[in-house]
């Protein structure tokens, strides 16, 4: 199969929106400008949407497995895990730099609509209305379609609701005042209060920072235009990145998940977690990629690594596109210790390597606990590779980053590739025989 695209062209199709977005500003074409922008705004929706709904079913599956009580202990765990830096940040002093990490967190999920910040003598609210968390698995009504995941919890609250519960209280009890309430709304709305602590009595935040901390750049990108004010390349450039606060947040929330279950039950227990709870939502979308053409495909996956967080390069091959991940923007951040606000470190409590090799850690010795989710994603894949109807796009070379630094690698298979080409060696990382050729 030849080459379908010049280096040139993989460079368009890597180019982050973003990019484009400056492009079109520098060139004065505002119709293209805003619409790069809404592709930016949205850039990070399927990855959002993904989180948001593996959190939420880890948590239902708990509940599951081993009752309410032992799961709400178990999330209390991962909820002081998680939330030790802002603990250490109360602790010393600095309410202001806790509290606006908070607010970035919510910021940046979709859908959600945040009002500008008050304040008092002794709290900063922030109401969101909606909520795109929790708020949004209400307002899709899905504890009662789907009452085992999302439902089921005696106070009312879905499975979402009760991570973040579990992390307001497990903050709250370090610091041994309420640091973080919250309070629900109908309609998916809630109100969030945090407290001042060392810095009660003290305006913590001016005007415009009340206002700007509930703005993305896009949003505040096109109040600058609205008003005729083109001056917003600072907005754009690296926008991208710009949702790190959520996305590490839910990448280290399920770190510390995926070292629960294997606490709870070894790699097998954390083996079914990953097939009830992440399989479905990686399957759910085969449809969609298995209707692209190629270049889509890799437009697609393109956007995906780069809201992603991660950085990387793209080189076509014969049978696929090659996306080299120098770091990918979770596991490889995680391994290199990279993380938003120093939150993660292998080794840590509910931080662990797996030591012994098994199909969901890549068949490989100390092998990061995090990317056990990717070798459930190649299983998805590889398990149905000889359907044509089962898409191939992001299948990932599990012993490619065998250290930090090293950078990881995914594939994403054409639609004319000849599955028979693949590389054995990537089914047998997650247990897997690769197909028999076809006798000629």
């Amino acid at each position: 199969m030849p080459r379908t695209f010049t280096d040139e062209q993989l460079r368009d199709i890597a180019t982050p929106p973003e990019q484009h977005a400056l492009t079109a500003l520098a060139q004065g074409d505002l119709p293209a400008l805003q619409r790069w922008l809404d592709e930016m705004a949205m850039g990070h929706a399927g990855l959002d949407a993904l989180s948001l709904h593996a959190l939420a079913r880890k948590a239902g599956k708990l509940r599951q497995d081993l009752g309410e009580d032992q799961a709400l202990q178990t999330l209390a765990r991962v909820g002081r895990q998680l939330m030790a830096t802002w603990t250490a940040q109360w602790q010393a002093g600095d309410a202001r730099g806790a509290i606006a990490d908070l607010v970035a967190v919510f910021r940046h999920q979709v859908g959600a609509g945040l009002a500008p910040l008050t304040e008092d003598e002794e709290h900063v609210t922030l109401c969101l209305s909606p909520c795109g968390s929790g708020g949004r698995v209400d307002r899709q009504r899905l504890a009662d379609k789907h009452p085992a995941a999302y439902g089921g919890w005696a106070d009312g609250a879905n499975s979402y609701c009760q991570g973040c519960k579990a992390q307001q209280r497990a903050l709250n009890d370090s610091l041994g005042f309420d640091a973080w309430t919250s309070e629900k709304r109908p309609d998916g709305a809630c109100v969030l209060r945090f407290h001042k602590g060392a810095q009660r009595g003290q305006a913590l935040f001016s005007e415009a920072e009340r206002t700007g901390l509930t703005q993305t750049r896009v949003q505040r990108a096109r109040e600058q235009l609205a008003q005729g004010n083109t001056d917003i390349a600072p907005l754009l450039d690296g926008q991208r990145k710009e949702w790190m606060p959520w996305h590490d947040f839910a990448v280290v929330w399920l770190a510390h998940l995926y070292a629960a279950a294997l606490e709870i039950g070894g790699q097998p227990y954390l083996d079914e977690l990953l097939a009830q709870t992440y399989e479905p939502a990686f399957v759910a979308g085969f449809p969609r990629y298995a209707a692209m053409d190629d270049e889509a495909l890799a437009r697609e996956i393109a956007r995906t690594w780069n809201y992603h967080c991660a950085d990387f390069r793209l080189h076509e091959e014969d049978e696929r596109f090659v996306f080299t991940l120098d770091p990918c923007g979770s596991g490889g951040r995680l391994l290199r210790g990279q993380m938003w606000r120093d939150m993660f470190h292998y080794g840590a409590p509910l931080s662990p390597l797996i030591a012994e090799p098994q199909p969901i850690n890549f068949m490989r010795r100390d092998a990061p606990s995090y990317c056990t989710h990717c070798a459930a994603s190649n299983r998805a894949q590889l398990r149905g590779a000889s359907d044509p109807a089962v898409p191939l796009f992001f299948v990932i070379d599990g012993h490619a980053q065998m250290a930090p630094g090293m950078p990881c690698r995914t594939y994403a298979y054409k639609r004319g590739a000849d599955r028979a080409r693949v590389d054995a060696a990537l089914f047998h990382e997650v247990g897997l025989s690769a197909p028999t050729p076809p006798q000629p």
